[in-house]
């Protein structure tokens, strides 16, 4: 296990949106430069949250009350979120630049 540190994480958070593989279907997190996140879920979900980098990952506080904790794992040719409070993992499917899918979409 490589946990991503907090130089990568600085390039690879702030302005870009996550894809990831959640129950076999995408969900998207956009990260705004600033301190603002926002999630949509597989399952048409929506959440804006406040994240920030911290030792070894970053959290973020979503609006509904869970505050996520989380690493990013590096191996050969993938990266896996690892939740830091439950046992619980995400395939990063990859990163693109900017607000790529429009987040937030409606009302929040």
């Amino acid at each position: 296990m490589a946990i991503l540190d907090q130089a990568a994480l600085s390039v690879l958070i702030p302005g870009t949106t996550h894809v990831l593989d959640r129950n076999g279907k995408e969900a998207y997190v956009y990260f705004e430069t600033g301190d603002v996140a926002h999630m949509l879920l597989e399952d048409g979900e929506s959440r804006k949250g406040a994240w920030k980098l911290v030792e070894g990952g970053y959290a973020v506080d979503w609006d509904n009350g869970v505050t996520g904790r989380w690493a990013l794992d590096h191996e050969a040719g993938s990266v896996t979120y690892i939740n830091r409070d439950r046992d619980v993992r995400v395939k990063l499917l990859g990163i693109l630049f900017g607000n790529a899918k429009g987040l937030p979409r409606g009302t929040n």
